[in-house]
């Protein structure tokens, strides 16, 4: 009764067929859209501007300051300014003169709009600065609104981008893994050791506050050390106000709930770590022993692999890699002199990513050029398991020779009413089958162009169970697994994509069962391997193949 009323809905309405073929078939709205506009990544924004435009280059600097802490969202770059400035206004302009330097010289070497609008290369820069105006401004220093300091954050941050598109390419490249922030990490370090270590009157910078030794008993205040998980987020931008980090914070949850969350968790473990190691607890409450851990958690949790069980469950046993690594490095450091900044969270988590790349292939990571946010990743992870679960099934019925019509009997009536429409507009002789003829038929009056031979393919593949003829439930299950598909089709080949090691652009028996086992599944029995063998005519499983074997195996 329900289709009979849809049909007469789209009766009275006198849709053309081709309208209500397309409105059928359009890709239906994903969980990836924001419950408001500015948050996530509002790639959006990076559409509307006109690019190199003013707009434009503000955005990208703003996007490089929430970098610095996996953040791409502009206006989370702005609050984290604005919390940078109410901490120190000299601080702010170092800030801004690293981002604003390292983008342009970005631009100068004509390196691709989209990533520098994305902020990849300013948030080194930002870095700089903020490293910079801290050091400079401690005791016994001289660089508090200093003109020569100024001068030095603009020509490091420049430095930055140079390394990052020579030795950050040629790292990635071979290792297929982010450089991070070691770039900022080199010429950093390397300028405040050199100033330690020659003679000259014209840089002087603060020490001695860099040593981790372990403390006596102390009663621990368990308030600080949970106002000391915000800290820890604030602190990589050298913020240690509790309400400004409170704002840095905020910042990030905007653009990233779920970094948010892996963050406090990396706080957690740290804390406990330090805590057992007998740290000073006044380290862990101003989040000077955190935010390395926050860093690390996010990484590993969100950016570079998709939030999942596994994924965080190695992110919180890196956190506690990290924590050792920070005391190890601070022994190391202490006598020179110098910071180690966030070089734990950098060595841990590519050494993290390099493991499990060799380790455990089967925990996807985000091919790097994909990456957006953990949402995002989380979508696509859930995406590719929901559509390989399925495949699983499919499969498993056709080898039994059972073609069950998943989607077509789990589909709402008002849904079947409207696949019902289209197929009697094709069934021209009201049979409840649609052959060959029927098919040429409707696609003459769509003007759509197509010789015998794919129509013959086309129909061939359609007709399911090879009876020569193609009924309703077939029509209306695979006109549902390609609405379901193209509507995640985007989310589905981005996480696809790392699993194509080889990148040639087909399937291997292999990376099939790397990606069977990274949603859960079993590898491939024998029995599918010889199914699939047979569909693909022992060719390569291409991509368009698999495509294929998921709408009508």
């Amino acid at each position: 009764m329900v289709e009979q009323n849809s049909l007469n809905t789209l009766n009275n309405e006198t849709l053309p067929l081709h309208e209500l073929m397309a409105r059928i078939l359009v890709a239906e709205e994903t969980s990836s859209r924001q419950i408001l506009p500015f948050m996530g990544t509002m790639q959006w924004l990076n559409d509307y501007l006109t690019p190199q435009s003013f707009a434009d280059f503000v955005n990208a600097i703003l996007r490089g300051i929430g970098q610095a802490i996996f953040v791409n969202n502009p206006l989370s770059g702005l609050l984290i300014l604005v919390a940078i400035l109410l901490q120190s206004p000299w601080m702010a302009l170092m800030a801004l003169l690293g981002v604003i330097a390292s983008t342009l010289t970005a631009i100068a070497l004509k390196i691709n709009p989209d990533v520098i609008r994305n902020g990849i290369f300013g948030f080194q820069g930002t870095l700089v600065g903020l490293a910079l105006a801290t050091f400079g401004s401690l005791a016994n220093g001289n660089g508090a609104w200093n003109p020569l300091w100024a001068i030095a954050v603009i020509i490091l941050a420049a430095l930055t981008t140079v390394l990052m598109n020579t030795f950050g390419v040629w790292f990635t490249t071979h290792f297929k893994v982010s450089i991070l922030g070691i770039p900022f990490h080199i010429v950093t370090q390397v300028f405040l050791y050199l100033v330690l270590l020659i003679p000259q009157p014209y840089f002087h910078w603060g020490f001695g506050i860099f040593s981790v030794s372990a403390s006596a008993s102390r009663t621990l205040d368990w308030l600080k050390i949970l106002a000391s998980f915000p800290i820890s987020f604030s602190q990589v931008f050298f913020v240690s106000n509790l309400n400004l980090a409170i704002l840095v914070f905020l910042a990030v949850a905007l653009c990233t709930p779920i970094g948010v969350g892996v963050g406090l968790l990396g706080c957690l473990a740290s804390a406990i770590a330090a805590l057992v190691m007998g740290i000073d607890p006044e380290k862990i409450y101003t989040g000077f022993w955190g935010f390395n851990s926050v860093l690390t958690a996010i990484a590993i949790g969100g950016m570079f692999y998709a939030p999942n069980f596994r994924s965080i469950l190695i992110a919180g046993f890196s956190v506690l890699i990290c924590t050792l690594c920070t005391q190890l490095l601070g022994l190391i450091f202490s006598p020179l002199g110098i910071p180690f900044l966030a070089l734990p969270f950098c060595l841990v988590t590519i050494a993290c990513f390099l493991v499990v790349q060799h380790s455990l292939p089967s925990l996807v990571p985000v091919a790097l050029y994909t990456i957006t946010s953990p949402e995002e990743h989380r979508l696509r992870y859930l995406t590719a398991k929901d559509v390989i679960s399925n495949f699983r099934r499919q499969l498993e019925s056709a080898i039994q020779g059972t073609h069950h019509r998943f989607l077509f009997h789990t589909a709402d009536s008002s849904l079947k009413g409207n696949l019902r429409y289209i197929f009697d507009a094709i069934d021209q002789d009201h049979n409840e089958t649609l052959s060959v003829q029927e098919f040429v038929t409707h696609l003459h009056k769509a003007n759509a162009t197509i010789s015998e031979a794919e129509l013959a393919y086309l129909f061939s593949r359609m007709d399911i169970d090879n009876s020569g003829e193609i009924d309703f439930e077939e029509f209306g299950e695979l006109m549902l697994r390609y609405r379901r598909l193209m509507s995640k089709y985007q989310e589905f080949i981005t996480y696809f994509l790392p699993i194509d090691t080889d990148e040639d652009e087909s399937i291997s028996i292999e990376e099939m069962n790397v990606a069977l086992s990274s949603v859960g599944e079993c590898p491939l029995s024998q029995d599918e391997i010889i199914f699939l063998q047979t569909k693909t005519g022992g060719n390569p499983l291409s991509w368009h193949r698999f495509i294929e074997v998921l709408l009508v195996c």
